[in-house]
């Protein structure tokens, strides 16, 4: 969720950027995320890596919680910490190099089609629905 937010972030600062008058024709594109996280290779690849990864941790879970009758209470939880350590750097390693794709994805993306920006298209949705209720509100006075 951080990274849609930085994502949208920079990319209204970029657009706002582009837009504001340089003379030159602006060129948007837009970003359908949810689409990408579901049928783009790379993402398809990174998400069976980090699957993998997943079934390791938790294959180490199921032989700690079989192991906890004869370790101490103290064994256990210092275990039971690790693996919660290894599920989050898993969780880290998995939105970076989601990250890194998209990001690399989009510059590429844009060079080709020689955008001037790209933002997501839930943005889009919503600056051209405010537009509309502008639109329609002005048309009423």
């Amino acid at each position: 969720m951080k990274i849609k937010l930085m994502l949208v972030i920079a990319l209204v600062t970029l657009m706002s950027v582009f837009m504001s008058g340089c003379g030159s024709e602006t060129k948007l594109g837009y970003l359908d995320a949810e689409r990408v996280m579901n049928e783009a290779p790379q993402i398809k690849t990174i998400r069976d890596n980090i699957d993998a990864k997943n079934k390791e941790i938790e294959a180490k879970e199921t032989d700690l919680m079989s192991k906890k009758a004869t370790m101490s209470d103290e064994e256990f939880k210092k275990a039971q910490m690790d693996i919660q350590r290894q599920y989050q750097g898993l969780d880290m390693q998995y939105k970076s190099q989601v990250k890194n794709t998209m990001d690399k994805v989009l510059a590429e993306v844009s060079t080709e089609k020689e955008l001037s920006a790209v933002v997501p298209k839930t943005l889009v949705r919503s600056m051209v629905c405010k537009f509309k209720t502008r639109v329609c509100s002005s048309r009423r006075n």
